[in-house]
């Protein structure tokens, strides 16, 4: 017999958030927490406003992976030196040495993701740019028109040049 689990609450899903701020995968999370991805769904659904909630957490996990992979990269992969024929190299207090070498590939991958990322966000610049000038041309057109004066008013009533 199954037991009927109870709705998700926002404490629960504040810390599936948590967990999606560290690793990165909500179904991993949600499986964590012994519920089905289902309930996640359903709550995001119930309460649409908290799905900016777990798009930050997402967010947060991707800038932290990002800088971390940015630091091996540039900083260099730690690897034990070895001698020609493999032998592990070590100091005099006896301890391998580990050298960090920047890993270009790595470095390359960085920067491409980066470029189109900058791209991405400097199309969405422009458009917003674009927006706002559409909108800066509606408000000073809005403002020319009320700034006119009124049209004169001419006496012009009806007269019929047929009357005696």
């Amino acid at each position: 017999m199954t037991k009927k689990q109870k709705p998700m609450t926002r404490a629960d899903f504040i810390s599936i958030c948590d967990c999606v701020s560290k690793t990165g995968n909500s179904s991993n999370c949600m499986r964590l927490a012994n519920r089905p991805l289902s309930d996640l769904y359903y709550y995001l659904k119930k309460n649409p406003d908290e799905r900016q909630r777990l798009t930050i957490a997402r967010t947060f996990f991707h800038d932290e992976m990002t800088a971390a992979v940015h630091d091996l990269a540039f900083g260099g992969i730690p690897q034990i030196r070895r001698t020609e024929k493999g032998k592990i190299v070590i100091d005099e207090r006896g301890k391998p040495i580990i050298d960090r070498i920047p890993d270009t590939r790595l470095i390359t991958t960085l920067l491409r993701d980066h470029s189109s990322r900058l791209a991405r966000a400097e199309k969405a610049d422009l458009s917003n740019s674009n927006q706002h000038s559409t909108e800066e041309r509606n408000t000073r057109l809005r403002d020319e028109i009320v700034s006119d004066p009124p049209p004169k008013e001419s006496n012009t009533k009806n007269k019929d040049h047929y009357e005696d």
